[in-house]
């Protein structure tokens, strides 16, 4: 419903009716922090707090959930893109805020990476006891149970750690870590040099850095079912290279070396693997240079004290040079599936890159070579930790009690072993904190004694200044009483915390110690935003400078506040810490957690966010943009929003807004005009919200939200791109678009005035395609759109009756299927042209696609970003007409990136040129070559 309550018209907004079938898939849960987006459904709820009627209570709705990835910027859905009737979407995941008191200031600075390992202690056993969530301290408070005690329980009594070494999210071998993790009770780690960032995304429109977010979380998630741990380098995924010495130039090579030695003097591992060999039949170049890295970094650490003593490489694809096997086909006596089906588990995590894999019961070999060892590091027998010292020294009796309590271990009184543990603790006194023994021992004895840690928030997403109520919670579950010696929170530099209660008491069996706390934001809180998005990119690495050491290399920086509680069970001081989260009950799915977030007192959008401009003809006209101001502080709130043109453009004037809520939206359209005689060039169009206290507010805040993965929070600027070009326009009257993955081309070309339809499955399957003057096929379509398949031939049928069909690049399915209309193949693996830079020549330099309604030129083909193109054509049929050539330096010509073929009256393309990445990204040239493709048809050429 929108804001007047009536039904909104939102015709065709992307990503809408026609991608149901996606989020059934998928599962898709995302929803934009605008309350009153038109066309979105709401539903009443409030936090829960120790109340007796609370459960059968409904607050206003109106504040702070999880926000659609699309955000401020997804409102783009209202543009008037012809479609199917948008109905109401998802419910959004909000909350009401409440005033706190009066509060004292604790200090939360420099953080130890010991401390960072011990909140990730904590989690992980919370993750791994979870059961369907999946998102760890998101889920309610408990111990994790028996699984989370054996599981930590089989970490202890020896120091045993492995790093995995790869280059991205998806090089990881799961069924290793799980083996070592839950099978070898090793502290295992998998470090990835980038987070994925260049790669494709079935599941949403995110590409490069937010899509490295998402990836980021599904390694987390995988690790949540592994047991692993999860680091990275400062790279960032440029796209896909041919060698080593090409990566190089993008990753400078002392920049990972150091990140990765950093990497390995904190986690301490006795044994490195990696993922590949730092050869060129890694492919990738890289993989090339994540296998060179870890020989590198194992060679200049491996003579140091504490230095890592092996040095294996997985053999999954060169099984002669194994020379150990592993079996992940045994079973996990815990989970009761074997090793590899948790890996596949975890693998299937990787839902962006539709990576979903059968759990195939049965054997299952995991396969390593030993590369190297230093100096008196073979040792006896030939297992995987034959030649490391693994002992405990100085801690015998330590290791009797945890190989006691292990074997004493009663699913059914786990308390049975609090003793042993609690004098393990003892017995372990002051050891190296290096040494990774404490702090599974203190998760192992809280979850024995049925000891949990809570804290929710009364408010999830807060402003600078603002004030929020803090209810900390220690739950004795156990049957002996344990005593609370203190109960902290701690949050950022700037922000104030008073305790409202007092904290020491005694908490008797089966016992809730409830503490309050007040909290007041720093009033110049920045934005939430991952720690390495803060700063611009430094070419293709992420600058951490002014960075936390501790975090460097972590996946995500410590959550804005955490709960501490110091307890004593059965005499031993254990310390214990969660995330505060904030907690709200959905009426259909029950409790629902989410993560706390900072904000502006106003995020103010402008969509859409960017616009090629043709500076002469029908398309130069005036635009309009939408300013979309939503009120994030607490009650009524006035703004003067200004949007600021280039210089030189038509002034445009400041509009008054009155807020009478929290989490209020609206939104007013300016008009643009492009100045006369503007040269081709890149502008920009701004917006900010100045409130009554005088504070200027710009940009968004916009939340990637999946349920397979925690909500993750990302600032976007309150621009608008402007990119004035020569552009004409064929005469067209509709073109429909069947959306692939990842796709914004739709978008894209409506907004230079290329008038888009985008087809749902109905209209593929059963609509009349006579009408449109082209159909245009997303990349990936034939693997995310179920109708495309079904409906090709209708497709093909269109092309024969005159029509013209565009294809954009598409992978295996596609050419296994047969769906072109005459045989082609792609190789395996696929003619690509990674340098964007690379020359392109016109092979048949007369034909139209160079000159009609565009002269296509040199200057065409400068500013590509990533890439030129991928999965080209390798053979085709004789039918078809190859039209340019283009390779990378020192590598065969490619001229299978753009065919045309006459089909019965009409025309099919397939192009391999990567549109989907330069159209988005308002490249001119690729624009022009688009609106000449769409005039292939004779009678929309002009």
């Amino acid at each position: 419903m929108g804001p007047d309550d009536r039904r909104s018209e939102a015709r065709l907004p992307a990503r809408s009716a026609e991608r149901r079938q996606d989020r059934l898939r998928h599962g898709r849960g995302r929803f934009s922090l605008d309350r009153a987006q038109p066309g979105e459904g709401v539903r009443l709820l409030r936090p829960i707090r120790h109340d007796a009627a609370a459960g059968d209570q409904d607050g206003h709705r109106g504040r702070r959930g999880a926000a659609r990835a699309g955000g401020p910027d997804r409102r783009r859905r209202a543009r008037a893109l012809r479609g199917p009737r948008r109905g109401a979407g998802r419910p959004a995941q909000g909350h009401h805020g409440t005033r706190a008191r009066a509060v004292r200031y604790e200090r939360r600075g420099r953080v130890s990476f010991e401390i960072v390992r011990r909140a990730l202690w904590c989690s992980l056993s919370l993750c791994i006891g979870a059961v369907g969530t999946g998102l760890g301290q998101l889920a309610p408070p408990g111990t994790g149970g028996v699984a989370a005690l054996t599981g930590a329980l089989g970490q202890l009594g020896a120091n045993k750690r492995v790093l995995v070494i790869g280059a991205h999210p998806d090089d990881e071998d799961t069924e290793l870590l799980a083996f070592l993790s839950r099978g070898m009770g090793v502290q295992a780690a998998y470090l990835s040099l980038s987070r994925g960032e260049g790669g494709q995304n079935l599941i949403g429109p995110e590409l490069g850095p937010e899509l490295g977010i998402i990836r980021t979380e599904e390694l987390l998630a995988a690790r949540q079912l592994d047991g692993a741990r999860q680091f990275f380098t400062r790279a960032f995924d440029f796209g896909y290279s041919k060698t080593a010495e090409e990566t190089f130039r993008f990753w400078p090579r002392d920049s990972l070396l150091a990140d990765v030695l950093d990497v390995i003097r904190r986690f301490r591992p006795q044994i490195v693997v990696s993922i590949f060999s730092g050869t060129p039949r890694d492919g990738h170049g890289q993989h090339q240079v994540a296998g060179i890295l870890a020989r590198q970094a194992f060679e200049i650490l491996k003579d140091s004290s504490w230095g890592p003593v092996k040095l294996y490489r997985t053999t999954r694809f060169d099984t002669a040079g194994t020379t150990l096997l592993l079996q992940g086909g045994a079973l996990d006596p815990v989970t009761g599936q074997s090793y590899h089906q948790l890996a596949m588990a975890g693998r299937s995590r990787h839902r962006s890159q539709d990576m979903g894999q059968l759990q195939r019961p049965g054997p299952s070999v995991i396969r390593l070579g030993l590369i190297e060892t230093r100096e008196g590091g073979r040792g006896e027998g030939d297992g995987l930790f034959a030649g490391v010292d693994t002992v405990l020294h100085g801690q015998a009796r330590f290791v009797a009690l945890v190989d006691t309590a292990r074997a004493l271990l009663n699913p059914s009184r786990p308390a049975a072993i609090v003793p042993l543990l609690a004098r393990a603790l003892y017995a372990l006194g002051s050891a190296p904190a290096d040494s990774g023994q404490r702090a599974p021992l203190e998760v192992a004895l809280a979850a024995a004694a049925g000891v949990s840690l809570d804290g929710v928030a009364d408010d999830g997403i807060v402003v600078g200044g603002e004030r929020i109520q803090i209810e900390a919670t220690v739950w004795n579950a156990g049957d002996s009483t344990i005593r609370l010696d203190g109960l902290e929170v701690a949050g950022p530099p700037g922000w104030v915390v008073e305790r409202l209660d007092a904290a020491a008491s005694p908490v008797a069996p089966g016992a809730v110690a409830t503490r309050r706390f007040a909290v007041t934001v720093a009033p110049d809180a920045p934005r939430s935003q991952p720690y390495f998005l803060r700063r611009p990119l430094a070419g293709a690495l992420y600058d951490w400078t002014g960075v936390p050491a501790a975090w460097r290399g972590l996946p995500f920086e410590p959550p804005l506040l955490a709960v501490t509680a110091r307890v004593v069970i059965a005499g031993a001081p254990v310390t214990l810490s969660r995330e505060v989260v904030y907690r709200l009950r959905d009426q259909a799915i029950g409790e629902v957690r989410r993560p706390l977030f900072v904000t502006r007192a106003f995020d103010v959008a402008v969509s859409p966010g960017l616009v090629v401009w043709p500076t002469s003809g029908a398309g130069s006209g005036a635009r309009r943009f939408t300013l979309t101001v939503t009120n994030r502080g607490r009650g009524p709130a006035r703004a003067q929003v200004v949007a600021t043109p280039p210089a030189g453009w038509p002034r445009l004037a400041a509009e008054s807004l009155s807020f009478q809520r929290e989490d209020e939206t609206r939104s007013f359209a300016v008009s643009l005009t492009l100045p006369r005689g503007v040269r081709p060039g890149a502008f920009q169009l701004g917006a900010a919200a100045r409130g009554s206290d005088g504070r200027l507010s710009e940009g968004a805040l916009v939340v990637i939200d999946y349920p397979h993965i925690r909500p993750r929070p990302v600032e976007r600027a309150s621009v608008a791109e402007l990119r004035a070009a020569r552009l004409a326009l064929p005469g067209l009257a509709r073109v429909g678009y069947v959306r692939g993955a990842s796709d914004r081309v739709p978008e894209a070309l409506e907004a230079v005035g290329v008038p888009i339809d985008l087809l749902p499955p109905d209209s593929v399957a059963r609509g009349d395609l006579s009408r449109y003057d082209a159909i245009v096929i997303g990349s990936r379509a034939y693997e995310t759109e179920p109708a495309l398949v079904a409906a090709n031939g209708r497709l093909l049928d269109y092309a024969r009756g005159g029509g013209l069909v565009i294809v954009q690049y598409q992978q295996y399915p596609f050419v296994d299927g047969g769906f072109a209309p005459y045989p082609m193949s792609i190789a395996r693996p696929h003619d690509r042209v990674t340098d964007e830079a690379a020359p392109v020549t016109p092979l048949d330099p007369k034909h139209p696609v160079f000159h009609v309604p565009n002269e296509i030129a040199a200057d065409d083909w400068h500013g590509w970003v990533q890439e030129r193109g991928l999965y080209f054509a390798h053979d085709w049929d004789a039918a078809y007409t190859p039209l340019l050539e283009t390779h990378d330096p020192g590598e065969p010509p490619l001229q299978g990136g753009l065919l045309v073929a006459r089909l019965g009256k009409g025309t099919y393309v397939y192009t391999g040129l990567s549109f989907f990445r330069q159209l988005p990204a308002g490249v001119p040239g690729a624009y022009r070559l688009f609106a000449n493709l769409l005039a292939l048809n004779k009678r929309n050429a002009r």
